[in-house]
């Protein structure tokens, strides 16, 4: 029975979560973890630069120096 209880217990544990929560905020969440996720794998200084090329592809121009 103890196995079976400890099982069971995270689920109980996410419902009591969602139910305390809400589903919206829950969502909004998961997704913004997500996001991150995407974006991890590397250093900032990284990130600026490719974000910065594909602004650069996109618009075609070179943004101002930030």
């Amino acid at each position: 029975m103890f196995l079976i209880r400890l099982l069971f217990s995270p689920m109980k544990l996410a419902l009591f979560v969602i139910g305390l929560l809400g589903y919206r905020r829950l969502v909004t969440f998961a997704v913004g973890v997500a996001i991150g996720l995407c974006f991890a794998p590397m250093a900032g200084r990284e990130l600026r630069d490719r974000l910065r090329e594909e602004i650069e592809v996109r618009t075609g121009a070179a943004p101002a120096a930030l």
